[in-house]
């Protein structure tokens, strides 16, 4: 069974790796990263793109930051 892990983040570019990183090394492989930014105006967006190119189980979702 495929199971979602959901990250939301907002100008967190500093701690992407480490979070994306404790996904990818988990013991059970069947999942899929939905990242939901919102909004970010940092390098969040060349961080996950780059990750996005080495594994296909995780998808981005880019939406307008709702506070502003």
């Amino acid at each position: 069974m495929k199971f979602s892990i959901i990250l939301p983040t907002f100008n967190r570019a500093h701690m992407l790796h480490e979070a994306i990183n404790s996904v990818l090394t988990q013991s059970n492989k069947n999942w899929e990263l939905i990242i939901v930014d919102d909004g970010s105006i940092d390098k969040t967006k060349d961080i996950i793109y780059k990750f996005i190119k080495k594994d296909s189980r995780i998808k981005y979702l880019y939406q307008k930051n709702k506070e502003r």
